[in-house]
């Protein structure tokens, strides 16, 4: 359900009378029913399934908690400060049938713990999805799933964006939903040493990467005793990574690929020739 910005209160204001007031927002802030097909989708885009727990931050009639309890299996709850609507999309859980797997609390969504959402949904205007980005990228686990529906996150580039067109969206100018999904990064900027497992009586090999990084995207410097090299094709999504660096001691040159996980201050995994690899962050 949508919690506008302050810029756009006015104009909601007469658009619907209805409005209700949302804590730290402002007055006479509206609700708008998201679309069923645009819940279904965001429920796709997001691959919800049974073991996720979902978080709904200004869940209005509580349908995107319900529909993923019901038609997903998951468990989750929403928040909301109309407690009408509280009221509301406990009953419909009920008659759901999923009051086990989907509640609803009349809290203020900038007070909630999120730390234990698999997937986060949101209808919060760009101001508001902007205050959330801190606390989602610092209070969500790597791989976590975030949805918003018709705003973005400013400068955080989305990892997936689908249109809806030709929906019927009450009080809204736009007949269309633009649904945008983020997987929250592992935070890898910073000094890393890295030492791969020696092979088929091969030396043990060790070197320092020093990854740059901006939400999702990571580029980075390996440094040798031979010298120093660019990081190639460097990926995250979620906890996993891959990059990988020229092996000056090999003729011809090829890159050697990494694949692996962040834990954490430490990562591991394979090289594409199988070789075990571990590292640990230089904390200073």
């Amino acid at each position: 359900m949508l919690r506008p910005c302050l810029a756009a209160f006015a104009l909601l204001a007469l658009l619907a009378p209805g409005a209700h007031a949302q804590s730290g927002l402002g007055e006479g802030v509206p609700y708008i029913q998201t679309p069923q097909a645009v819940v279904e989708k965001i429920l796709d885009l997001a691959e919800v399934g049974a073991d996720d727990f979902l978080i709904d931050l200004g869940s209005g009639d509580g349908r995107i908690v319900i529909t993923a309890a019901q038609k997903r299996g998951a468990r989750g709850f929403g928040v909301e400060l109309d407690g009408s609507l509280v009221e509301a999309s406990n009953d419909a859980a009920r008659q759901a049938g999923v009051a086990g797997r989907a509640r609803f609390f009349e809290r203020d969504l900038f007070e909630t713990d999120i730390s234990q959402a698999s997937v986060l949904t949101l209808y919060l205007l760009p101001e508001v999805n902007l205050q959330l980005r801190p606390r989602i990228l610092t209070q969500l686990k790597p791989g976590t799933r975030v949805v918003s529906h018709d705003w973005d996150m400013g400068e955080w580039r989305p990892d997936a964006k689908v249109v809806l067109d030709g929906l019927h969206k009450p009080v809204m100018p736009m007949q269309a939903s633009t649904i945008y999904l983020w997987i929250v990064p592992a935070r890898v900027a910073g000094s890393w040493r890295l030492r791969i497992d020696g092979a088929g009586g091969e030396a043990a090999m060790e070197m320092e990467v020093e990854f740059a990084q901006r939400f999702q995207e990571i580029s980075g410097i390996a440094r040798r005793a031979g010298g120093r090299t660019l990081l190639q094709s460097a990926h995250l999504r979620g906890a996993e990574v891959r990059f990988a660096v020229i092996d000056e001691n090999r003729r011809p040159s090829v890159p050697l690929q990494f694949f692996g996980r962040v834990y954490g201050d430490a990562m591991e995994g394979t090289t594409a020739t199988g070789q075990r690899w571990h590292a640990e962050r230089k904390l200073r």
